[in-house]
């Protein structure tokens, strides 16, 4: 018996990513400022999908936003322990969204979503 849980989980990874289509646009976030990088995720993507600020599915419910915040900028204004170079990504609504610790939020599309838009 053998036991494929490990590359069933790897598989799922690998076709999470793998399939972009390059970057549809780019937001600056600024930490200092009063709107929450929730936010300025969930109306990006909106913006770039053409559909209204989902309440449904919110961004909560896919990645922990306030860790992704402590991360990359801190828990004080200014206070990022990461080089711009240091990033994280996940997906969201069918977009591979990219959060950099210099404030830089990249959309990128999956074939799957280019392939909806057509």
């Amino acid at each position: 018996m053998n036991d494929n849980s490990q590359s069933d989980e790897a598989d799922r990874d690998e076709r999470l990513f793998a399939a972009t289509s390059g970057t549809l646009t780019e937001v600056q976030y600024n930490p200092t400022s009063d709107q929450e990088l929730a936010t300025v995720i969930v109306q990006a993507v909106a913006d770039q999908t053409g559909t209204e600020m989902d309440r449904e599915s919110p961004l909560h419910d896919y990645i922990d936003i306030d860790a992704i915040e402590t991360l990359l900028f801190g828990t004080q204004p200014d206070q990022s322990i990461g080089s711009a170079s240091q990033n994280i990504t996940f997906r969201y609504r069918n977009i591979i969204v990219t959060v950099r610790a210099d404030g830089v939020i990249q959309l990128s599309g999956t074939d799957s979503s280019r392939a909806r838009k057509n």
